[in-house]
């Protein structure tokens, strides 16, 4: 090695270049659950970079500071602050370390009261959705048997909306006087009125009263309409002269017509065309 080699690698420039290796325990050997003093080294909006003596800084996130809402960091921990904070995870392959100064007791109890409030939502949900759930099953298994007027408009209530219709309420003996109780039927937007709607509330409210025509049961599942035949056949027909979707039948015998046109057609043959060009 020559003088000026020599000088090149002694000098400090050199010696700052070179990559320091990390100081602390390492990762690996830190035990998920046990409790350990540090310090916080630097404040961030999600969180605080707590000094626990590894080759790493761990995370100790805003939500891991305490049981209660923390809106700001800062209002709990400083820079430089001693801190005991319990190791909570260990992701050796990111090398990242979480941490939290809640005990495991706290975290055990928050778990559960939010366990809890989960299933008292749910059981509220529940209980909401038993009481507005009708079981017409029977009331529309003895209309469908014994049958109805399809032309028939009756009144109801109207007792729901929602973005694509309206849920109304009828009164079967209306539909046919062998028949008791009330079923519950859905009026879609295209059947509110003739024309366009935009909103389902800019027909209907809740509680009002509508004349309505039950056009079919399908199971618990009742199509209403407040057309009436002539506005529906109407409806249909003004679609059919505007371009809307109309059904036309074809001929019966169209595969015949279809292979006679075939045989008048020209036949066609792409043939090679050879030109002189050593002229």
């Amino acid at each position: 090695e020559s003088a000026d080699e020599a000088h090149n690698v002694e000098r400090p420039a050199r010696q700052q270049l070179k990559k320091k290796k990390p100081t602390g325990v390492d990762i690996t050997e830190l035990e998920v659950g046990s409790t350990v003093p540090g310090t916080v080294k630097s404040l961030a909006s999600y969180g605080a970079f707590v000094d626990i003596g590894a080759t790493t800084d761990g995370l100790l996130h805003i939500s891991q500071l305490s049981t209660e809402f923390v809106g700001d960091v800062s209002d709990v921990v400083k820079e430089g602050q001693e801190v005991q904070v319990r190791i909570v995870n260990v992701d050796t392959t990111k090398g990242q370390v979480g941490l939290s100064m809640i005990t495991a007791e706290e975290a055990a109890a928050s778990q559960a009261a939010a366990a809890e409030a989960r299933e008292a939502r749910q059981a509220a949900r529940d209980r909401r959705q038993n009481n507005n759930r009708r079981d017409d099953s029977g009331v529309l298994g003895a209309l469908k048997s014994k049958g109805w007027d399809t032309s028939a408009m009756v009144e109801g209530t109207v007792v729901s909306t929602v973005d694509f219709g309206c849920f109304v309420r009828v009164d079967a003996s209306k539909l046919n006087s062998e028949c008791e109780g009330e079923f519950d039927g859905l009026v879609h937007i295209s059947a509110l009125r003739s024309g366009r709607v935009g909103s389902v509330t800019d027909v209907v409210s809740v509680d009002d009263k509508v004349q309505v025509r039950v056009k079919s049961i399908d199971g618990t599942k009742v199509s209403l309409t407040m057309l009436t035949e002539d506005d529906e056949n109407a409806k249909a027909e003004a679609a059919a002269s505007s371009g809307g979707p109309v059904e036309i039948e074809g001929a019966k015998d169209w595969k015949e017509i279809l292979v006679k046109f075939d045989e008048n057609m020209p036949s066609f043959q792409n043939l090679a065309v050879i030109e002189d060009r050593r002229k």
